[in-house]
């Protein structure tokens, strides 16, 4: 889940230049777009993918937004009515959403154990033990 700012920052992109971007893609998006706190827009991953797509295909091949919008819509798979979209992605651009999404997890990993450790320094003598039992240590591997 990413917000307006985010995507805008990830694509190279002003907040304005997405939203122009999304209203060209119109109903292919909109699935995959909800609305947060104060009624901001938050895209899914898929939403991303669909418009870094986008961008590559008005980018490389010189096409205006709206008319990569209907090549693109072309291009995305939902036969009989699937709920999924289906994008062939470079290997570079694959590399690279898997590299983010690999920090994306390693930050909410780092939060958690920050967490565990608050906790711990926390805990009644009663229950003290429980750090031999499990400690949270940056060196644990069972927390890598």
């Amino acid at each position: 889940m990413a917000t307006l700012d985010e995507v805008a920052r990830f694509l190279g992109l002003s907040k304005r230049a997405v939203r122009l971007r999304v209203d060209a893609l119109g109903e292919t998006l909109q699935r995959y777009l909800t609305r947060g706190d104060r009624n901001r827009l938050i895209f899914r991953g898929e939403a991303v993918a669909i418009l870094r797509r986008l961008e590559e295909l008005r980018r490389e091949e010189g096409l205006p937004i709206q008319q990569a919008a209907d090549r693109l819509r072309g291009e995305l798979c939902d036969d009989e009515g699937a709920s999924g979209i289906c994008i062939v992605l470079r290997p570079e651009v694959e590399f690279a959403l898997a590299h983010e999404l690999l920090q994306e997890v390693t930050r909410e990993r780092d939060q958690w154990r920050e967490y565990a450790i608050a906790l711990q320094s926390v805990l009644p003598n009663e229950l003290k033990w429980l750090n031999s039992v499990a400690p949270a240590t940056p060196g644990d591997r069972r927390m890598n």
